[in-house]
């Protein structure tokens, strides 16, 4: 299993679209193939805070992501990409 988490605080003024854009890319991971689990939640004591949590069953789950995101990007279909594991937090492998 390998696990991504990013913890994202957004600059005051984008908290609506920056929660949008976050709930749709959850939504989307979900439907990934080999994605157990993938939420975001937002921070009791701080609306500018979230948590993004993905789960992928494994390493070449996690890495066909990886692939698709990069891909996007190159082929210039999204001006960003939103993978947590690159903003801001940890992954690894625990089997």
């Amino acid at each position: 299993m390998i696990v991504s988490m990013a913890v994202l605080t957004i600059r005051k003024g984008h908290q609506a679209k920056a929660s949008d854009i976050i709930h749709q890319y959850v939504e989307k991971e979900k439907k990934t193939t080999g994605v157990v689990r993938a939420f975001a939640k937002k921070a009791i004591n701080n609306d500018d805070t979230f948590l993004i949590y993905v789960e992928y069953g494994t390493l070449k789950h996690f890495q066909a992501a990886e692939k698709a995101s990069q891909k996007l990007k190159e082929n210039e279909k999204v001006a960003f990409s939103l993978r947590p594991h690159l903003l801001r937090g940890f992954y690894g492998n625990f089997d």
